[in-house]
């Protein structure tokens, strides 16, 4: 027996924002001058869709009698019928029952609201649940579910059915997740922007919240403080000069020009080439390596959603020369959840305990600022480091697997005559690394001539890495997964290309276990 359309499961799935909710909405900010995110204003709107209709339950019940098969009823008398959603009706007639089964009882004819007659049985005191209903119940809410219930149980869907409302209204502005009200901005005009432009400066590029920033503004006073962030942060998000790059719901800002080169631009070793051969298809083994080597040029959202508190990446020459790591779909698993272009955040050396400044960047999807770190540490190509949850979001451990030093035989990576060139020799190695993966290099910045100005052609990369490879092998074997690391030393590829290159070819021919060999 439905008693409210809010206490139905189906009322709240099918719930869309109409008017007269866009204009509780809009007083609802008016009231607090502060902007809300929509899951803020859903529990008032469900509190105040709540109360609404228990104030027309209550408007409908004044004056109307409580429909029970169990009552007596007369002509022109009023009804309200809680089991047909409160519909009303007025009583035209009253006649005799006429079931044996049943005993005595009467029947009501009662013309509806809607001009509708419909019959109902009366003064019927056998058993019908309508008769254990009682009345005042009605009008209680203590057999109901509450506001801050309902918000509990639908919250989702109405915060959902709010922002698509006031994303279509232009009443309504949307700054970060908040909403806030168009006609309650106050004007930030180019000259407050300046003096924002050289607080910044003066920062060393920031960061600095929004209400730091306002210090130095001069804004009207009588503007409330939180139209007055509202309306900077609106300006200043539309201003390519300025990055929002906080953490949190506080906003804090960043002058564009001051952030690193490699931050606005993406660095040269890991700007991709692509396969441009045409449609190839691989076999189920190299679909599955090109999954495990975990490139951020082949990004799985859905992998990426899962949370780890640590991970173990191989890191590939285009990162070691860049000083970045690959913002991957398991390195996404220990790093704060963000949806921001461009944010710093603290890598911590999980040996030393020493904290260093690390950019994430949406776009080309890395991570710089390891650099120094790298080559503090002696990392080469082809290590195994591990990245781990630190003790505030916006802190990360990083570490590789340490061994005490020794000379061993490595591959080594080096240019003659702008054409990768691989030998083996004996460096000091003091840490774990990939055997099929390791590349080493005396100095990374001589490889840059193999990349040139543009990135060289995945399948020409291909053809000069993979005999470069076989003359280390005495069986003449190439494992994909080496060949995949030598030629990001040539060009920046991701592994299906890489693959697709290495299929089409023609000269190549599998032997098994994702090893190749020089076809006859």
């Amino acid at each position: 027996m439905v008693h409210r359309q809010t206490q139905s499961s189906e009322y709240w799935s099918s719930f869309e924002v109409g008017a007269d909710d866009v204009n509780f909405l809009e007083s609802n900010l008016l009231e607090s001058e502060m902007p809300k995110r929509a899951d803020e204003l859903a529990p008032a709107l469900i509190q105040h869709l709540v109360a609404a209709e228990n104030s027309q339950v209550q408007t409908k019940l004044s004056g109307q009698t409580i429909y029970q098969p169990k009552k007596t009823f007369a002509v022109n008398e009023s009804i309200a019928f809680p089991a047909l959603e409160f519909k009303t009706g007025v009583v035209k007639g009253i006649r005799p029952g006429n079931n044996p089964e049943l005993g005595e009882f009467e029947v009501i004819q009662v013309e509806m609201a809607s001009g509708k007659t419909n019959e109902f049985v009366a003064n019927f005191p056998g058993l019908h649940r309508l008769n254990d209903l009682d009345p005042n119940s009605l009008l209680s809410d203590t057999a109901l579910l509450t506001a801050e219930q309902l918000a509990e149980l639908y919250g989702d869907h109405v915060t959902d059915a709010i922002n698509t409302a006031l994303s279509e209204s232009h009443d309504f502005i949307k700054i970060k997740e908040e909403w806030f009200l168009r006609a309650m901005m106050t004007e930030v005009n180019v000259g407050h922007l300046n003096l924002a432009e050289a607080v910044l400066d003066m920062a060393n590029g920031g960061p600095l919240t929004t209400d730091v920033l306002l210090r130095d503004l001069g804004l009207p006073p009588d503007v409330a403080d939180g139209v007055q962030e509202a309306s900077l942060n609106a300006v200043l998000a539309s201003d390519p000069r300025f990055d929002e790059i906080s953490l949190n719901e506080r906003p804090a800002w960043f002058l564009r020009r001051l952030e690193p080169s490699e931050v606005r631009e993406i660095p040269a070793p890991l700007v991709p080439a692509k396969f441009t051969g045409g449609q190839v298809t691989l076999s189920p083994e190299l679909q599955a390596l090109a999954v495990e080597l975990d490139d951020e040029l082949e990004f799985n959202q859905e992998a990426s959603e899962l949370q780890a508190d640590q991970v173990s990446i191989v890191l590939t020459f285009p990162h070691r020369r860049a000083g970045t790591l690959g913002w991957s779909s398991k390195v996404a698993q220990v790093l704060p959840k963000i949806a921001k272009n461009r944010i710093p955040i603290t890598f911590r050396d999980k040996l030393n305990n020493r904290d260093f400044t690390v950019w994430l960047v949406r776009e080309g999807r890395y991570v710089w600022g390891l650099a120094d770190w790298f080559k503090q540490n002696e990392i080469p190509a082809g290590v195994y480091l591990e990245l781990s949850r630190g003790p505030d979001d916006n802190v990360v451990f990083i570490d590789f697997k340490r061994r005490r030093p020794r000379r061993e035989w490595v591959r080594v990576a080096s240019s003659r005559d702008n054409r990768l060139r691989l030998d083996t020799a004996q460096r000091a190695v003091s840490c774990e690394f990939d055997d099929l993966m390791g590349l080493f290099a005396d100095d990374p910045r001589t490889l840059d001539t193999l990349r040139g100005t543009q990135p060289r052609d995945v399948t020409q990369a291909v053809r000069e890495a993979f005999p470069e490879i076989v003359k280390l092998s005495p069986q003449g074997n190439v494992h994909a997964r080496t060949l995949y690391a030598a030629v990001n030393v040539v060009t920046r590829a991701a592994p299906t290309d890489v693959f697709a290159a290495l299929v089409s070819a023609g000269a190549y021919a599998p032997v098994g276990d994702n090893y190749w060999h020089l076809s006859e």
